[in-house]
C-alpha cells in the first residue's frame, strides 16, 4: 500500500524512470497520477495522468521537442498489461479513455523521422507501386503560414540512371479537426515548372487518405485542434477517445 500513499509520489516516479529507461534519451520528464482515494489504483482506476516530456525520443530516428498529454477518468485491467500486443491494445481499457495531447517537433526531428522504417512504410503505402519510381532521398522544408516544401530525389525506369530532382510547395489546411488538406500546390521537375492538372492529380489521391476519420473502425476517434506551421517547428494540439473491446 505504499506505493499509493502521500498523493501518489512513489508512482509517480516509478512512471517516470519508466519512462526514461524505456527511451533512447528524454531531457525532462514530469508524470503526475491523480486518485481519490488513491486505493483505487490497486484496481487499475485513476481520476487522470499528466505526462510531459521535452527533447523525448522513443526510438532512433523519433524524437519530439515536446510531448504533454492528460487523460480523464482513466480505467485499465492490469492483468491484460503484460499481454500488450499491438493488435489486442483495446483488451486493456475497461471504458472509454479521453486524452488531450499536444506536440512540438523541430524541421530536423520530422527529416529524422522521415528515414525512419515506420515513416518509409507509409510513404510506400502513399506512392502506391514502388516499382515505378526509386526514391533516393526526401526531406521537408517547414515555411510560415502552414505552408510546406518538400524536395526529393528519384529514379524512374524510363530515365535509366538519370536522377530527377522534383520540388513541391504547398498549404497544409486543417477541415473540422479531423481532415489534413493540401492545396496550393506548386512544384519543379529539375528546375522546369510542372503542370498543375499533373499536380492537382497528384493532390487528390493523397488527400483521400489524409482523413483522420479512417482510424474510427479500429475504435480510434482523432480530432485536431490547432496545427500551427512555423519556419523552424510544427505545433500539433488535438484529443482522441480510445473505445474498449466489445466483449
Amino acid at each position: 500500500m505504499s506505493l499509493f500513499t502521500g498523493g501518489g509520489l512513489i508512482l509517480n516516479n516509478s512512471l517516470t524512470n519508466i519512462i526514461s529507461n524505456n527511451s533512447e534519451e528524454v531531457g525532462n520528464v514530469k508524470v503526475r497520477v491523480n486518485s481519490i482515494p488513491t486505493h483505487q489504483l490497486i484496481k487499475g482506476e485513476a481520476d487522470s495522468i499528466q505526462i510531459s516530456l521535452k527533447q523525448w525520443q522513443p526510438r532512433p530516428q523519433i524524437r519530439v521537442e515536446l510531448l504533454e498529454l492528460e487523460t480523464d477518468r482513466i480505467g485499465v485491467n492490469l492483468g491484460e498489461i503484460r499481454e500488450l500486443k499491438r493488435d489486442n491494445w483495446q483488451n486493456i481499457l475497461k471504458k472509454p479513455l479521453n486524452m488531450g495531447w499536444r506536440t512540438i517537433m523541430t524541421e530536423k526531428d520530422i527529416n529524422n523521422l522521415i528515414k525512419s522504417p515506420q515513416a518509409q512504410s507509409v510513404i510506400t503505402k502513399f506512392s502506391g507501386d514502388s516499382s515505378d519510381f526509386e526514391l533516393l532521398d526526401l526531406s521537408v522544408n517547414l515555411q510560415p503560414n502552414n505552408r510546406v516544401g518538400i524536395d526529393t530525389q528519384l529514379k524512374l525506369p524510363t530515365r535509366g540512371e538519370e536522377i530527377l530532382n522534383v520540388s513541391l510547395e504547398f498549404n497544409l489546411e486543417l477541415i473540422k479537426g479531423h481532415t489534413l488538406k493540401i492545396s496550393d500546390i506548386k512544384g519543379t521537375l529539375n528546375d522546369r515548372q510542372l503542370s498543375s492538372k499533373l499536380l492537382q492529380g497528384f493532390v487528390d489521391n493523397i488527400n483521400n487518405e489524409l482523413s483522420l476519420r479512417n482510424l474510427e473502425k479500429s475504435g480510434i476517434t482523432v480530432r485536431l485542434l490547432r496545427l500551427n506551421i512555423l519556419e523552424d517547428n510544427v505545433e500539433i494540439a488535438g484529443f482522441v477517445n480510445l473505445q474498449p473491446s466489445i466483449p
